[in-house]
């Protein structure tokens, strides 16, 4: 027994037990390893790397398409974790998007009035050479509507998105306006300023309906009504008629002028649809004139004997040379009908009061049928209107209409048998006969204009 204590005494102090203290103290050999422990799942996705430039975060995943198949993303140029961790969480959101159907939101784009205007200007050049013809008088690469639309583009801002487009603008628009016609010394009437409106309105419809983003748009409305202004009431007399013809046919230099006053007061056809006329447009024999109207582009064939024997006329002078009956620019005749006015006394000019303008022999023409008693239907055809109630602003108040008037009363009172007490044995007259003292009238109305113009 003693001598086996003796012997595990002795194997205590062996070399071997001084081997295994040393080991114990050894970080390997207190090592636990667990089989069963696992790295949580994508903790290496966001890592650092090494790369060429440097040390960059970034990920390394793989993510699953829509056809079931998976895809490997890599990227490692972040400078921290949080930028690499962010770009991941986005791919993975636009992964699944993708893979179930789900549309990101676009992107929202704003249209600005630049690219309003220049869409609108390409569309409205487009159609001027569309409607550019052999026949076409007056022609401008750049009209002045279209000069007008491109100044307001640059008084309201050309980066501004157009739904910021308000009415306020268009207010401040119109000062702007009439300011810069005090400035340069020649005032704008509000007509012409709501004209210029009007072509801003349009452009702003057309992106409505050309971008996207202007659909739920609405362009505001103009702060100028449609009567902004008292209508031009100016027709011109018999007398003044017959004034301006006599001072026309003083120089042989102005045949022309008288020529133009003559026709357009006939067949009130405005001065560009007049200087556009060919010479087979007239025909003698039917007494009949075809006039085509730049405003409506539509034809109209008008009853005017007087016009074709004038036209006729000149032709037989020899000033059948081209193939229209007018040769001279507008300004011409408006510098000459001035002229032949204000050497009888009688005002021209459009903005002078009292003044008259080639376009109101239109408005006397028109005003004379109304008092001969043309229907104003029969009015509206012969000056080629699209609406009655265009027709309507061009019947002007005479001095005649009083006594057309009070002739249609008169005739309405003898049929009424005003003044006859007696029932009996009174005059019966026919319709026929009643009527005859107001075509009486009618054709002393006619008489007159002519007399005037010869």
């Amino acid at each position: 027994m003693n001598s086996l204590s003796n012997s595990l005494a002795g194997t205590n102090s062996s070399p071997l037990r001084a081997l295994r203290k040393s080991a114990a103290h050894k970080p390997w050999v207190n090592m636990k390893i667990n089989k069963h422990s696992r790295r949580p799942k994508g903790s290496a996705q966001i890592r650092k790397e090494k790369r060429a430039a440097g040390e960059f975060w970034g990920y390394d995943v793989w993510i699953r398409q829509p056809d079931g198949s998976r895809k490997r993303y890599r990227e490692f140029t972040f400078l921290t974790k949080a930028d690499a961790t962010q770009a991941l969480a986005a791919l993975r959101t636009n992964g699944w998007k993708t893979r179930y159907g789900v549309k990101p939101q676009e992107k929202i784009r704003h249209t600005t009035i630049k690219e309003a205007i220049e869409s609108y200007l390409t569309l409205a050049k487009a159609s001027l050479l569309a409607n550019k013809t052999d026949d076409t008088t007056y022609w401008r690469e750049m009209p002045g509507h279209l000069r007008t639309l491109e100044r307001w583009g640059k008084f309201a801002g050309p980066n501004r998105h157009v739904s910021t487009v308000t009415r306020d603008d268009f207010v401040f628009w119109v000062a702007a306006e009439i300011e810069r016609g005090k400035e340069n010394q020649r005032p704008l009437k509000k007509s012409s300023i709501r004209r210029g409106l009007n072509t801003i309105k349009a452009a702003l419809n057309h992106a409505v309906e050309a971008f996207p983003d202007l659909k739920s748009s609405q362009v505001p409305r103009s702060p100028l009504t449609k009567k902004v202004e008292e209508e031009r009431d100016r027709v011109l007399s018999d007398e003044e008629i017959a004034k301006i013809s006599a001072a026309l046919s003083a120089k042989r230099e102005w045949q022309e002028a008288l020529f133009f006053f003559q026709l357009a007061l006939i067949t009130a056809g405005r001065m560009a649809e007049l200087r556009r006329m060919r010479w087979e447009e007239s025909d003698v024999r039917f007494g009949t004139v075809k006039i085509y109207s730049s405003k409506t582009k539509k034809w109209r064939t008008i009853k005017a004997p007087s016009a074709t024997t004038l036209i006729a006329q000149r032709r037989a002078q020899g000033k059948d040379r081209g193939s229209r009956v007018l040769t001279q620019p507008d300004h011409w005749f408006r510098d000459i009908l001035k002229e032949a006015s204000e050497s009888v006394g009688i005002r021209y000019g459009q903005t002078v009061p009292g003044g008259w303008c080639p376009h109101d022999l239109r408005h006397t023409c028109l005003t004379n049928l109304a008092l001969a008693g043309v229907p104003i239907n029969g009015i509206k055809e012969y000056a080629g209107h699209a609406s009655i109630v265009e027709t309507q602003k061009y019947l002007k108040f005479m001095p005649q209409s009083i006594d057309l008037a009070a002739s249609v009363s008169a005739r309405l009172a003898d049929l009424a048998n005003v003044g006859n007490d007696s029932n009996d044995g009174h005059k019966k007259k026919s319709v026929k006969a009643k009527s005859a003292s107001k075509a009486k009238l009618c054709d002393s109305v006619v008489t007159g204009l002519g007399d005037s113009i010869s």
